[in-house]
């Protein structure tokens, strides 16, 4: 999940350098088995375990629908300066300064110092931990998502100017490639009027490199036209039928796509939204299990969602207070999302469906 407007946390759970394994630890037992258990609650405590116990105060999780594996990557959010962003700075003192950890690290520098021009595009730097994909002891470089600083759906024939696409490519280790920007703005300069380019994002961990776009203000009815006007190779007519039948369920989407010098990747993605508010990028703080149900049975019937992980997914959706030796804390668990993704590579209308959860756990006073 890319993290939108991040809750204000009153206090930490501890004043010392817990750790995020420790935090996770304690909500064990508050994470249905069926989207994190076994191995991949494992691989989850080792690939993040180390991170401050910041990171979990505000997190979001990407759940597979269709795998049985109960295993999700992280999303974290490095505020400039924070807790997170200065454990990985102090880490990268042991990296190559060329590294993605050594890259990422003057990045979150440079978004600290107050003067930087970054800070007027770039609201959040969000990190994704890849999780369940990965083999046992595997650490790749965390995919890097910036959440740009957008007044909103223009409503307008005019693209956007400009995107942070060099900072983009500075913060995971990348040489500049001007093939790579034209591609993006000819992308951008394709987008309908109202569509507006929330987030961009780059996993230096996976290949083929290319940069993912998160596009808001799109309509169901415009996205076919859309992946043909960008120049998608796959069938948009079935994702543009896909998604009128899911109109009425799910009456907010985002389109997601990955662009290299060449064009539009083979796999585009389609967020789906309970709630109808077309700015409202955190709707796991306000939409509810009633909200979701129906989509999640919706996703179940369809054969999206195996029946574990829909059971799963209701039982997430949750508001809890509990004590420990610190006091009383606050845990709230929900939905921002359903995402379908179709792929050029396969048969027209196959996909494959993930559901990004958020969780905020604090302090409370």
């Amino acid at each position: 999940m890319r993290l939108g407007r991040i809750p204000a946390v009153p206090e930490p759970v501890a004043r010392d350098q817990a750790t995020a394994e420790r935090a996770f630890q304690e909500l064990r037992s508050r994470i249905p088995a069926t989207l994190i258990g076994g191995e991949g609650w494992e691989r989850l405590l080792a690939r993040v375990g180390r991170l401050p116990k910041a990171a979990v105060d505000c997190c979001g999780f990407e759940f597979r629908l269709d795998a049985p594996d109960p295993a999700a990557d992280l999303f974290v959010a490095a505020v400039p300066d924070g807790p997170v962003a200065r454990r990985l700075v102090n880490w990268s003192a042991a990296e190559a300064p060329d590294s993605p950890a050594g890259a990422l690290a003057r990045h979150l520098r440079e978004l600290a110092r107050p003067q930087s021009p970054l800070r007027a595009q770039i609201e959040i730097t969000g990190l994704e931990y890849d999780v369940a994909d990965i083999a046992p002891g595997a650490r790749p470089p965390p995919g890097v998502f910036f959440k740009l600083r957008v007044a909103g759906a223009r409503g307008t024939e005019e693209p956007q100017k400009t995107l942070p696409i060099r900072a983009l490519a500075n913060a995971v280790g990348w040489s500049d490639d001007t093939e790579e920007r034209r591609a993006v703005e000819r992308v951008v300069a394709a987008l309908p009027p109202g569509g507006l380019v929330t987030f961009i994002g780059a996993m230096p961990g996976r290949s083929p490199r290319g940069v993912r776009l998160i596009i808001n203000g799109m309509e169901h009815s415009g996205v076919a036209a859309t992946l043909e006007r960008v120049g998608w190779r796959g069938s948009a007519q079935s994702v543009g039928d896909t998604l009128l039948a899911l109109a009425d369920l799910l009456p907010r989407c985002r389109l997601a796509m990955d662009v290299a010098p060449k064009g539009v990747g083979p796999h585009i993605g389609i967020e789906l939204f309970a709630n109808v508010r077309r700015d409202q990028l955190d709707s796991w703080v306000t939409t509810t299990r009633t909200d979701w149900r129906p989509a999640v049975e919706a996703f179940t019937e369809r054969g999206w969602c195996l029946p574990a992980k829909a059971k799963g997914l209701l039982d997430w959706c949750s508001l809890e207070r509990f004590y420990n030796r610190h006091g009383m804390h606050v845990c709230k668990k929900g939905i921002n999302h359903m995402k379908l993704t179709f792929s050029a590579n396969r048969a027209a209308g196959e996909v494959s469906a993930k559901a990004y959860g958020g969780l905020l756990f604090m302090l409370a006073k």
